[in-house]
């Protein structure tokens, strides 16, 4: 097989665009080119045989004509029904299927209500069956067939006074659900609808970047990937209106739902500020403390990054930095080992001390970052200009002894508050390792508050 030749994405309409958007992004020297079976869309009403049937037919006729390396099913519809005719009709080519992100849905909210608004078919089919069955105990999940929105879409309505009709009345139950999934790949593009209509807390989720790099690893494997030239998009529709295809590249340029780093940044900032004057306010009482949480309130401090490029570089991410380690924290000193075999217990350490160390840690952060840019190489090697933060302080102090001369400006640290503050980078510091060493010996509280620190910053946090 030609690692040239074209990988065909195929929809029963204007849908999988979303799939083909995340497709370019991952893939941008590749030619693809778009078929969008709209004169029979759409798929969801229609039995299993008969999807089953365009779709196989569909796929032999572009085979033919363009002799394709690899074929992504865009559609939830189709890959439920014919994925399996697919595969045994070309053994040697990956056949690239979507299925609605339940799983990632319930592994961010373990627990919660889980929305997959879908077709009937997708819904009907014992391939979601057999997901919903993997995710029982895990989390509430509920289908929800949105025949209508396929249709609204393929008439290019994606804000329409309509379609919010439709969608406030199917949606009125689970405005406040945890998740919902959308199922079907036309429904990313009514997203702004959807987010008028749900509550702020739902997250929005769909298969797209998934399927993407399903479809990168799959070519790698087989050596198929088009490493360099330019790459193309080409559409094709079974509709006669050309204004399909018109459509289509306009739908291709429409901002897809964001990644999941990007989801996990923007929920966690949401409530951010509210949650930390909340915590500040509930456990720190000393002397001193209102006007701290004051001298706080005027400053950049709930509008700064936690870092100029790397984990939570965006406005905000030092104060959710800040509540991330301490729930890092609150976790670590809860394991049964920490109490039993480090014989660190609540005695050595109070509810007031904990929000101390974790809330206050990196004050020395406040008024430091600046908006700016850096110049960086894109997927086709062109450097590209990117927003990012510069780091600014010629207070000549250091990272962890800055935070405890800030702190104690308004209120006094026990020693073991104040070691933890100093030492809480650890060895990744620039102190000498022997007296970082002895510190966290010492003060068991300092290597409590390095572990929450450290796993809150590689594990939690991520780059944008």
């Amino acid at each position: 097989m030609d690692r040239n030749s074209p990988i065909v994405v195929f929809d029963s309409g204007v849908g999988g665009v979303s799939v083909l958007r995340a497709l370019v992004r991952e893939l941008p020297t590749e030619r693809f080119v778009y078929f969008g079976d709209s004169a029979n869309a759409p798929y969801g009403p229609r039995t299993t045989e008969e999807i089953r049937a365009l779709t196989l037919d569909a796929l032999t006729r572009l085979k033919k004509e363009y002799d394709f390396k690899a074929a992504v099913i865009a559609c939830n519809t189709a890959t439920s029904a014919a994925i399996g005719e697919l595969r045994a009709a070309w053994p040697e080519l990956p056949i690239i299927g979507i299925e609605p992100a339940l799983k990632p849905a319930a592994d961010r909210h373990p627990g919660g209500t889980v929305v997959v608004m879908a077709t009937e078919t997708t819904l009907r089919e014992e391939k979601f069956a057999a997901l919903t069955r993997r995710m029982e105990g895990r989390c509430r999940v509920v289908g929800l067939p949105c025949p209508e929105l396929v249709e609204f879409v393929e008439r290019g309505e994606t804000e329409s006074p309509a379609l919010y009709a439709y969608l406030n009345a199917i949606l009125e139950p689970w405005r406040e659900a945890d998740a919902v999934v959308l199922g079907c790949t036309h429904f990313p593009f009514a997203l702004a609808a959807l987010r008028r209509v749900l509550s702020p807390d739902t997250e929005l989720l769909d298969g797209s970047l998934g399927t993407a790099r399903n479809a990168r690893s799959q070519l790698a494997e087989r050596s198929l990937l088009r490493e360099t030239g330019e790459g193309s998009v080409s559409f094709l529709n079974s509709s006669p209106d050309p204004g399909m295809i018109e459509l289509c590249r306009r739908l291709l340029q429409t901002e897809p739902l964001p990644t999941p780093a990007e989801r996990r940044i923007r929920r966690t900032t949401m409530h951010a500020k509210e949650r930390f004057v909340n915590l500040f306010r509930q456990y720190i009482h000393r002397e001193g403390a209102e006007e701290l949480l004051n001298y706080l309130l005027s400053t950049d401090f709930f509008e700064a990054p936690a870092s100029a490029r790397y984990h939570s570089a965006v406005a905000g991410g030092l104060c959710q930095h800040s509540l991330n380690v301490y729930d890092c924290l609150r976790a670590y000193l809860a394991r049964p080992r920490v109490q039993q075999v480090y014989g660190l217990t609540g005695e050595d350490y109070s509810e007031e001390s904990v929000a101390v160390v974790a809330l206050l840690h990196d004050l020395c952060k406040i008024g430091c970052y600046r908006p700016g840019f850096r110049n960086v190489k894109d997927e086709r090697g062109q450097w590209q200009k990117v927003a990012t933060y510069n780091f600014e302080d010629d207070f000549p102090f250091g990272h962890g002894e800055k935070s405890v001369w800030m702190v104690m400006k308004y209120m006094k640290l026990t020693d073991q508050e104040a070691f933890a503050i100093r030492y809480h980078m650890g060895f990744s510091g620039e102190e000498d390792a022997r007296t970082v060493g002895q510190a966290l010996a010492k003060f068991p509280l300092a290597f409590a508050l390095n572990v929450a620190d450290s796993e809150a910053t590689y594990f939690l946090e991520e780059t944008p």
